[in-house]
């Protein structure tokens, strides 16, 4: 399904042609191993300041290492994510990929908007996201706000007039 759903969407079509794409975007990419056998690679790249870009792409292996890189995307690149101040993280999916979607879900994204016609073989793609406020709203994560009110941050006092000296 990784095939049928990527290969379509970059050019020249071909898992080398991926491979390539993957190194040269940069960003921050893990290959899941299972023994010595390559069976996942998976990443974020910030697309626009405090917005990433989610992906993975894995072979018919891929339960061999899903609960392994299930861990590390929930331990080590959520919260990353958030520390580095990202407000929003999305990735696209084609429709009838069930898996994909339901291992994304799983990972606490939602589906927010499906696009028709997605790339040159005409496809479904549902953008499956996850935004600060959602997490914020939901409790996974807690962002202190700016403090308004403390010494240095500005008035301390409500507006109106200065007390009388006296």
């Amino acid at each position: 399904m990784d095939a049928e759903e990527i290969l379509p969407l970059i050019w020249g079509g071909k898992p080398e042609n991926l491979a390539a794409i993957t190194v040269a975007a940069g960003g921050w990419a893990t290959v899941a191993l299972s023994g010595v056998e390559p069976v996942a690679a998976f990443g974020v790249i910030e697309a626009k300041p405090k917005f990433w870009n989610v992906w993975m792409y894995a072979t018919d292996s891929w339960p061999k290492v899903a609960l392994s890189v299930t861990r590390n995307i929930k331990r080590e690149i959520i919260p990353t994510l958030v520390s580095k101040g990202a407000v929003r993280a999305d990735c696209w999916s084609m429709a009838g990929h069930t898996t994909a979607h339901r291992w994304l879900e799983c990972l606490g994204a939602i589906r927010e908007a499906t696009l028709e016609d997605y790339g040159a073989s005409r496809k479904v793609f549902h953008c499956y996201s996850w935004t600060i406020s959602r997490l914020e709203r939901e409790g996974y994560v807690h962002i202190p706000k700016a403090p308004q009110d403390a010494p240095g941050a500005g008035s301390a006092s409500p507006p109106g007039p200065a007390p009388s000296p006296g």
